[in-house]
C-alpha cells in the first residue's frame, strides 16, 4: 500500500472519530454561544477564573485549561477527566466547555505540531460530547490547511471504508467546517470545495460549510468575521444551487436563534411565513430542529402540518438521540402511520434511511420489516436502501 494512501486512511479515520462525536452534540454546544451565568459551586475546579474581570472570565479558563492539559502530557487521557469534573462542577464551566475547547484544540495544536498523522494520538479518549468533543474538532480546526489539500475523490472513498455509515456521513460533514477554515469562511469558496467531491456527497459537506458561515457573522469559534456578510438566510440560501438550499437553511436557527422560538406548529409557520418550494421546505426543516430535542415530541408538532410542510420538518427530527435504543426508533417509525395520508410514504423511507443511517443499516431487518402496514414496511426499506446517499439535512 502507498504511504500517501495509508497516510489518507488514518486521517480521515482520525477526522471522522471526531466529527462523530460534535455531530451528536450540536445543540448544547451551540447553547453555549449565549451568556450563561458563571457558578462553579464548591468543587474549587478552575474556581479562580469565577473571580476574574467581566470579559475576561472566558479567556481565564481557556488558558487555565490549555495549562492543565500540557502538565497532563497525554491529552488523550486528560479530557476524559476534565470532562469528570465539568459535569460535577455544572453552570459555566459544563455548558461553555465544549466551545472553550475548541480554541484550546486549536492552540494545543499549534503549540504541539500536532499533524494529520499524529491526530489520533492526541484524540480524546471519550465519547462524552462536551469538553472532549470540543477539543477534538479544535484540533481538526488547526489541521484544516492540510486538510485541505486531500484529494476530493480518495476522500470520499476513504470516509466510506469507515466502519459505519454514521461515522461515513460525519466524515463527509466536518471536511466543510475544516474547507471552511481554510478559506476564512468565504463562503463560495467553501461550497465550492465541497462541490468537487465525487459521488453526489457535495450536500453533507456543504451543510458543514454554511454552519461555518453562520457562526461567523459573530466570529464566533474563531471564525473569520465579515461584518458586510448577509445575516439572512432568506438571502443567502435563495441564491444557491436547488441542491444546497436545505444544507444552508438547516443549521441557521441553530446558530442564530429567532426572538421567539417555535414550540408548535403555527410557530414554525410563523418563522417560514411567504417562502415557497426548497426555501420553505429548508426554513420548516431548520426551525423543526430548534421546536424540541425529543424526536417523538418533533414529529407531534410536525404531524399538524399540511403533508408537503410535514415531510419537510421530519427533516428536522434528531433521530441520533435514539442511538442504542430500538423500542424508541420502533416506536418513531410507527408514527408515520398516525401522519395524513399524503406523508406516510415519504416519512416512512425518510426515517427508513436516517435510522438504517444510526444503526448502520440494521434498522432495514430489526425495525423495517415489524411494521404491520405491508406498504410502511417496504417505504421503510426503501428507504433504508439509499442510507449511502447525501443526506442534506441531518445532524
Amino acid at each position: 500500500m502507498h504511504a500517501a494512501t495509508k497516510r489518507g486512511r488514518s486521517v480521515l479515520a482520525a477526522l471522522a472519530v471526531v466529527a462523530s462525536l460534535l455531530l451528536l452534540s450540536v445543540a448544547a454546544a451551540t447553547a453555549s454561544l449565549g451568556q450563561l451565568p458563571v457558578y462553579e459551586g464548591n468543587s474549587g475546579f478552575l474556581r479562580t477564573c469565577t473571580f476574574a474581570p467581566p470579559g475576561k472570565v472566558w479567556g481565564c479558563y481557556v488558558r487555565r485549561l490549555l495549562a492543565k492539559i500540557d502538565r497532563s502530557h497525554d491529552p488523550a487521557d486528560e479530557l476524559p477527566r476534565i470532562d469528570r469534573r465539568a459535569h460535577h462542577v455544572g453552570g459555566y464551566i459544563e455548558t461553555s466547555c465544549h466551545m472553550m475547547m475548541h480554541q484550546v484544540g486549536r492552540m494545543y495544536g499549534r503549540e504541539h505540531h500536532v499533524t494529520l498523522e499524529s491526530l489520533q494520538r492526541y484524540l480524546p479518549r471519550s465519547n462524552d460530547p462536551g469538553c472532549s468533543a470540543g477539543f477534538g474538532m479544535g484540533l481538526v480546526m488547526y489541521l484544516a490547511p492540510q486538510i485541505y489539500d486531500l484529494n476530493p475523490t480518495a476522500v470520499v472513498r476513504m470516509c466510506f471504508r469507515l466502519p459505519t455509515r454514521f461515522r461515513s456521513y460525519t466524515c463527509i460533514h466536518s471536511l466543510g467546517h475544516a474547507y471552511m477554515r481554510m478559506v476564512h469562511d468565504q463562503l463560495r469558496y467553501g461550497v465550492r470545495a465541497c462541490e468537487a467531491l465525487p459521488d453526489g456527497q457535495a450536500p453533507d459537506c456543504a451543510q458543514g460549510a454554511f454552519h461555518d458561515y453562520w457562526l461567523s457573522l459573530s466570529g464566533s469559534d474563531g471564525t473569520h468575521r465579515n461584518r458586510a456578510a448577509s445575516r439572512s438566510a432568506r438571502v443567502v440560501c435563495g441564491r444557491q444551487k436547488p441542491v444546497f438550499v436545505r444544507p444552508c437553511w438547516y443549521r441557521y436557527f441553530l446558530t442564530l436563534p429567532p426572538k421567539n422560538s417555535p414550540t408548535h406548529a403555527h410557530g414554525l409557520l410563523r418563522l417560514c411565513r411567504g417562502l415557497d418550494g426548497l426555501q420553505r421546505s429548508g426554513c420548516i426543516a431548520a426551525a423543526s430542529l430548534i421546536v424540541s430535542a425529543v424526536p417523538s415530541l418533533q414529529v407531534q408538532i410536525c404531524r399538524g402540518l399540511t403533508a408537503t410542510d410535514t415531510l419537510s420538518c421530519l427533516r428536522g427530527v434528531q433521530v441520533q438521540f435514539l442511538i442504542g435504543q430500538p423500542k424508541r426508533q420502533l416506536a418513531l417509525v410507527r408514527m408515520c402511520g398516525r401522519m395524513k395520508a399524503r406523508a406516510h410514504a415519504g416519512c416512512y423511507q425518510w426515517f427508513g434511511k436516517t435510522l438504517a443511517v444510526v444503526t448502520n443499516g440494521a434498522f432495514r431487518v430489526e425495525g423495517c420489516s415489524q411494521l404491520a402496514s405491508r406498504s410502511g414496511r417496504a417505504d421503510c426499506i426503501a428507504g433504508a436502501r439509499t442510507l449511502n446517499h447525501a443526506l442534506g439535512t441531518f445532524s
